[in-house]
Formats: C-alpha cells, sequence, structure tokens
C-alpha cells in the first residue's frame, strides 16, 4: 500500500470510529436522559434557518423551557426538519438534575434518528477504511 493510500485508510478509520464514539456516547446519554432525566414541557419558539448553496435549507426547531428551579433555557434542535414542530406548540423536553443546558427534545423519532445517523455515517467510514485495508487500495 502506498503512502498517500495508507493515509486514506487511516483517515477514513479514524472518521468512523470517531464518529461512531460520539454515537456511542449520544445514546448512552440518552439512556441516562430516560432514566434519571426530568421531563418538562418546552415551546417551540422560532426555527432557526440554515441554508448553503450546495445542500439546500435546513431548519432547526429553537426550544424554550422553565426548569424545575424555575430557571428559563432554551436549546434548539440537534437534527434538522421541524415536522410537527411548529412555532408555538408545545414540545416535550427532558434534561438531567442539575444540568438542564444539555437538554433534548424528548420525542422518540428524534433520539432514533439522532443517534442512528451517527452509527450509520461511523459504520460507512469504517467500512470504507476496512474495504480500503483489505483491497490495498
Amino acid at each position: 500500500m502506498e503512502g498517500e493510500a495508507a493515509v486514506w485508510v487511516a483517515m477514513s478509520l479514524l472518521a468512523g470510529l470517531t464518529v461512531l464514539g460520539f454515537g456511542t456516547r449520544e445514546a448512552m446519554f440518552q439512556h441516562r436522559l430516560r432514566r434519571e432525566g426530568i421531563r418538562v414541557r418546552g415551546l417551540v419558539v422560532r426555527h432557526r434557518v440554515e441554508s448553503s448553496a450546495k445542500d439546500g435549507t435546513f431548519y432547526f426547531a429553537v426550544v424554550e423551557f422553565v426548569d424545575a428551579q424555575g430557571g428559563r433555557h432554551t436549546i434548539e434542535s440537534r437534527s434538522s426538519g421541524v415536522k410537527g414542530l411548529p412555532v408555538g406548540g408545545g414540545v416535550p423536553v427532558r434534561y438531567l438534575p442539575g444540568g438542564p443546558e444539555d437538554a433534548r427534545i424528548d420525542l422518540t423519532g428524534r433520539r432514533i434518528g439522532e443517534i442512528g445517523s451517527l452509527f450509520a455515517v461511523g459504520a460507512l467510514f469504517t467500512a470504507i477504511g476496512i474495504w480500503m485495508l483489505a483491497t490495498g487500495r
């Protein structure tokens, strides 16, 4: 295997394993939220719009909620798409005691999508790296 090819293999494997690590971390955090988290009702206050000429337009729900101590917090959806999250609509939010800044929107589809997308991307890059290694490319 040539030097440049070895670099691509290493980068692909490193990227894949790193993203798989982030997916594992998020899955563990979500599991902890389900066990220990405090569930409150949030309010979608707006949608943040992110546009790029190459990829199009993405919308992220911005949600405000009040924690058990009366503190007001704002979080943003970690994934794009606002279907079912209209401005002014309520949404379940879950946070850990003492950590409302790390709150997550508590919708099953969102949880699965966020974790699943990390695992899918990580698995893809890892598989490409393994394929390149196995074929000597």
